[in-house]
């Protein structure tokens, strides 16, 4: 069973990052810049005093995941595009993580990800396996005539933790692991025309702290500091340092500390065969007779 106060915080970081996701609904259009969005849902999250979990990420028609713009990012919002927000918002480490699919024109796919996640999180409850998640999702999907980002799922959370074990996968398995009464995850499926896989694109934006190692740059160093202290050794957006240093000493700061695995790369993730993909996500807390979703639009 969760403690009254860390639901309460798991319940707050929810909220906020409910109306986070109903104004980028509203703001997204076409011709609207991606960083305008980003700066958005960044400058919500400080004035609602919480932090971010991880840098929003924005990925768009055959990017899964893990795009968040780069410095003077000039891409805009065209009609038809699939725009994917993944949103972290973390309240003294507990984890509020939400994803949605805007597209201006009537799109199957969207329609299809948004009733699989609602049918997954149904599935949610004490005593429920992983596997039947997975079963009900993939029956959505299926029914469409769709398919499904097969190494891509969704996953617990903790404290500090935006992606904690065990995973959750979308498509038919065989995990027998039980929810229980207390539990915090995320349902999160990507769907796409046919069964499809991510590969790593050579786009790096987001980085996290992994360790201390000794580094020769004085911005290396200040910069890990801060992945470790500032960031709460959560993952980060390179943008984020330009607050301190320059664009070429925070190219240099992060490939000295990558070359020495202070920090780890979360490179943009690509549908394999370029399809198009749409995503859903929601973070619940397992109750007593079922589930509260924490990251509901006006919960």
């Amino acid at each position: 069973m969760m403690d009254g106060e860390v639901f309460a915080k798991y319940r707050e970081a929810g909220r906020i990052n409910a109306e986070i996701k109903a104004e980028l609904m509203r703001k997204a259009r076409p011709g609207m810049g991606i960083m305008d969005l980003a700066e958005l849902v960044d400058g919500m999250i400080e004035q609602a005093g919480a932090k971010p979990a991880f840098p929003v990420n924005i990925s768009i028609n055959e990017i899964a995941a893990h795009y968040t713009p780069t410095p003077n990012d000039g891409i805009e919002i065209k009609d038809g595009d699939m725009v994917k927000f993944d949103v972290g918002v973390q309240v003294d480490g507990y984890i509020a993580d939400s994803a949605f699919t805007y597209c201006s024109q009537k799109n199957e796919l969207v329609e299809t990800v948004n009733k699989a996640i609602t049918r997954g999180i149904a599935a949610v409850k004490p005593g429920a396996q992983v596997r039947d998640v997975a079963g009900a999702i993939e029956g959505v999907v299926k029914d469409a005539g769709l398919g499904l980002i097969v190494n891509l799922t969704g996953h617990y959370v903790d404290r500090y933790m935006f992606h904690a074990p065990p995973s959750i996968p979308n498509v038919k398995n065989q995990v027998s692991h039980e929810f229980r009464e207390g539990d915090a995850l995320a349902i999160e499926p990507f769907v796409t025309p046919t069964n499809g896989f991510a590969k790593e694109t050579s786009i790096t934006e987001i980085y996290r702290y992994l360790q201390d190692r000794p580094v020769r740059l004085p911005e290396a160093r200040l910069a890990l500091a801060m992945a470790r202290d500032d960031f709460s050794q959560l993952p980060f957006a390179k943008r984020w340092l330009l607050k301190k240093f320059s664009p070429v000493k925070v190219s240099m700061a992060l490939r000295q500390l990558e070359s020495v695995g202070a920090i780890e790369t979360y490179p943009a993730l690509r549908e394999s065969s370029s399809k198009l993909v749409a995503q859903a996500e929601h973070t619940l807390v397992v109750t007593g007779t079922g589930h509260f979703v924490t990251t509901e639009v006006g919960d």
